[in-house]
C-alpha cells in the first residue's frame, strides 16, 4: 500500500482509518442508546431513601391478612408504597412508582399493574410482562409481632 502524505487542507482518510473510526462511532452510538438498561427516564426521587419512615397496623388492611396478600399502604402521602405478605411473620414492601416513568402503579391481586404503559410485576416486585422496564424497588421493612405492625424505610 502507497504511503499517504497530507498537507493538512482535507487529507483524506485511508481505508483503515476509515473502518476504525466508523467502528468506535458504532460503539458510541451503541452505548448511548443502551444506556444503563432503563427505557425512558428515571424519577430521581424514586431511586434512594427519602429518610423518612411509615408504620402500618397490619389489622388495618384486609388483603394482608392471608400469605400473598397485598396492600398499598402509603394512605396517599409521600412515595406511593405497597406492602405483601410473605409468611405467617413476614412482609415485602415496594416503591408504587413505576420504574419507566414514574407513574404509580396499581395493586392488583397477582402483584402490581402500571396503567401509564402497560408493564406487570409479580407480587415480588419482579417484572413480568408488558412495556419493558426493570423490578420494582424494594423498600427496607421490620415487622413487630408484638404491636402487629411493619415499619417501612423510604
Amino acid at each position: 500500500m502507497a504511503d499517504h502524505t497530507c498537507d493538512g487542507s482535507g487529507c483524506p482518510l485511508g481505508r483503515r482509518e476509515f473502518l476504525g473510526a466508523a467502528a468506535l462511532t458504532a460503539l458510541s452510538l451503541l452505548q448511548t442508546a443502551c444506556g444503563d438498561g432503563q427505557i425512558g427516564p428515571t424519577q430521581a426521587d424514586d431511586t434512594g431513601s427519602t429518610g423518612t419512615t411509615l408504620v402500618v397496623t397490619v389489622s388495618s388492611f384486609t388483603a394482608l391478612a392471608n400469605v400473598g396478600g397485598a396492600a398499598r399502604v402509603d394512605g396517599g402521602n409521600g412515595l406511593p408504597v405497597a406492602l405483601v405478605r410473605t409468611g405467617a411473620t413476614s412482609f415485602a414492601a415496594f416503591s408504587l412508582r413505576c420504574p419507566h416513568e414514574g407513574v404509580t402503579v396499581s395493586v392488583q391481586t397477582n402483584g402490581f399493574y402500571c396503567t401509564g404503559h402497560g408493564a406487570r410485576f409479580a407480587s415480588s416486585g419482579m417484572w413480568t410482562g408488558g412495556q419493558r422496564t426493570t423490578n420494582l424497588r424494594g423498600l427496607v421493612s421490620t415487622y413487630d409481632a408484638v404491636a402487629g405492625t411493619v415499619t417501612i424505610n423510604r
